[in-house]
């Protein structure tokens, strides 16, 4: 591929993830790599591999920007920009209509909202507790021997309407225990447990106003969380295409609207 890209960077406590655009605002290439120990060289390798898949060498690369939590590792970014900034650009790119963002991560999940224009008009965090994240349930899931793609499995056949009255990830490990001494079916606890964070989610909204997207890993990976989010909201949840990659292809897009608006701005001034 020839021409110039555009790539973004999204360095999350567990996972890398990079977006790369081509001229004409077009993905390209992407990729997903473990953060590890070393977040700068999971960059780079997140990096390599997406542009390899967009058939371009790094030579080609006219703009990046980084974010995410690791955000300051990347040495090839130009620029840092918030993670709540990427996942909102990243989401109302799929979805221009959203008003909503809920991304859950590893390690935190963020509610962003937006007014109709699409500018942030608040957001909120929950990261200092691992209850509603994707530890959350990497722990749950570990304790009953069952990987995480086995739990959203097994909560996606539930029929039940079970949910887990603690948020402590401890506290939840406990009563997970005793439902299953209890002998209530797997399915229904494993379903509980989504609920669980989805009733955490709702909690931290502070408004409803306008159609929602869910984004992040979590999101990509566990079907019956979009299943929970959408009976406790009450609404229909929109989930992108690439809901692990939203916050790399907001970042991505920033990368790509910058040059766009130098090379504007640099023809106003020959034409002046």
């Amino acid at each position: 591929m020839t021409g110039a890209v555009y790539a973004g960077i999204d360095v999350g406590s567990s996972a890398t993830k990079c977006v790369v655009l081509d001229e004409n605002g077009l993905l390209v290439g992407h990729h997903v790599a473990a953060s590890g120990f070393d977040y700068g060289e999971a960059a780079e390798r997140a990096l390599e591999h997406a542009l390899l898949r967009a058939g371009s060498p790094r030579e080609s690369i006219a703009g990046c920007v980084s974010t995410g939590y690791g955000r300051q590792s990347v040495s090839t970014a130009d620029r840092q920009v918030t993670e709540i900034t990427c996942h909102a650009r990243g989401a109302r790119e799929w979805y221009p209509q959203v008003r909503q963002v809920i991304d859950i991560g590893g390690q935190d999940t963020k509610i962003i909202r937006l007014t109709s224009e699409g500018r942030l008009a608040e957001y909120r965090m929950n990261a200092k507790c691992a209850a509603g994240t994707g530890t959350f349930l990497e722990s749950i899931a570990l304790k009953l021997g069952v990987t995480m793609q086995e739990l959203d499995e097994l909560a996606m056949k539930s029929r039940g309407d079970t949910v887990m009255n603690s948020y402590c990830t401890v506290f939840t490990g406990t009563e997970v225990i005793e439902r299953v001494k209890e002998g209530q079916a797997c399915e229904d606890i494993s379903m509980g447990l989504f609920r669980s964070i989805a009733m955490r989610v709702s909690e931290m909204l502070s408004a409803r106003t306008g159609p929602v997207s869910a984004t992040g890993g979590v999101a990509a990976h566990c079907r019956a969380l979009i299943r929970a989010l959408e009976e406790v909201l009450e609404t229909e949840v929109f989930l992108p295409p690439m809901p692990q990659h939203a916050g790399a292809y907001g970042a991505a897009l920033i990368a790509w609207e910058s040059k766009a608006e130098e090379r504007s701005a640099a023809g106003h001034v020959a034409q002046g």
